[in-house]
């Protein structure tokens, strides 16, 4: 896909005292994070939210998780999460970070579908990552690998008068 499908691309911004890369932009103008800086927010990051279909229903619940090899780890115990994964079903998953002061922001989407991880070998590796769900009130024995499809990312950048430049997230 070109540039200019995308959107108006930007090279640098300039100040006096520093020079930021801009990203190209998406259709709706937000700068466009690139497949490395999604990844390294994924591992960055220890909460998310998985979002699928239940009955006709979306669903989006939070879950703790590991971001392994293109893959999000996580344990849950009978329920939902489980049912999408026992059924092989489409999932998502998203994280993000936001400023309001400045207005600025990420979000990382992850396009995928869940399988629930019954290998022993492949179960000894997701305990190796050490994911521990913050809810545990009850059991949660069950591993959960939504192996990603698509992995797509967006900042949200405004420099308004006067204002310091913001950090690229990764940054």
């Amino acid at each position: 896909m070109s540039d200019s499908a995308l959107g108006p691309s930007r090279d640098v911004f300039a100040t006096s005292t520093s020079r930021v890369p801009l990203l190209t932009t998406d259709h709706q103008g937000l700068d466009v994070l690139s497949p490395e800086e999604c990844r390294e927010l994924l591992r960055g990051e220890q909460v998310g939210r998985v979002g699928f279909n239940q009955r006709g229903q979306t669903v989006i619940l939070p879950v703790n998780y590991a971001f392994v090899a293109g893959s999000i780890l996580f344990r849950t115990s009978v329920g939902s999460k489980l049912d999408i994964a026992q059924a092989r079903s489409a999932a998502s998953f998203e994280i993000d970070d936001w400023d309001k002061a400045n207005q600025t922001g990420w979000s990382v989407l992850i396009k995928g579908h869940a399988e629930e991880v019954t290998d022993e070998w492949f179960v000894s590796i997701c305990e190796f990552f050490g994911v521990e769900p913050w809810a545990d009130q009850i059991p949660r024995d069950h591993w959960v690998r939504l192996t990603a499809d698509e992995i797509t990312g967006r900042w949200i950048f405004r420099v308004p008068q006067g204002i310091h430049i913001p950090r690229r997230p990764t940054g």
